[in-house]
């Protein structure tokens, strides 16, 4: 399942994308939880589908490509993807959350495959990310 994840160079930064902020209040050596490379995945993930539809298909209007985008990039199917290239196996959780379910949470699995996005453009830069993301969205 791993290898459908991109390769770091960065490892921290790969690190700091699999870590949920229930896992830093339990582990006094780790500084830095997902939640603000979450933030910029979900940019660049918008970003990225909307040019990629708008590009895809040139006669749709505006609301269909709302529309289009949304059901891409909803909880539900990053949720699916995060699963499906093993994140769950990989997220740095909290004690409490592990036992809760977190590794097979969708919202969880949705926030740090987004994390993992931002993450990867900062280590990778535009363009990397940009194919990743279209390897995966366009078929």
């Amino acid at each position: 399942m791993e290898e459908k994840l991109p390769a770091f160079k960065n490892a921290g930064l790969f690190r700091q994308a699999l870590t949920h902020r229930s896992y830093v209040n339990e582990a006094p050596d780790t500084s830095s939880d997902n939640e603000r490379l979450e933030f910029l995945g979900d940019a660049i993930l918008g970003f990225v589908v909307a040019e990629m539809l708008y590009t895809l298909y040139p006669t749709v209007d505006e609301a269909q490509l709302t529309h289009l985008r949304s059901r891409l990039v909803d909880e539900r199917q990053l949720g699916r993807l995060g699963a499906e290239f093993g994140l769950g196996e990989l997220m740095l959780l909290g004690k409490g959350t592990a036992k809760d379910g977190g590794r097979n949470n969708p919202s969880l699995l949705n926030d740090t495959f987004e994390a993992m996005l931002g993450a990867y453009f900062l280590d990778a830069g535009l363009e990397a990310v940009r194919e990743y993301i279209l390897q995966i969205f366009q078929p």
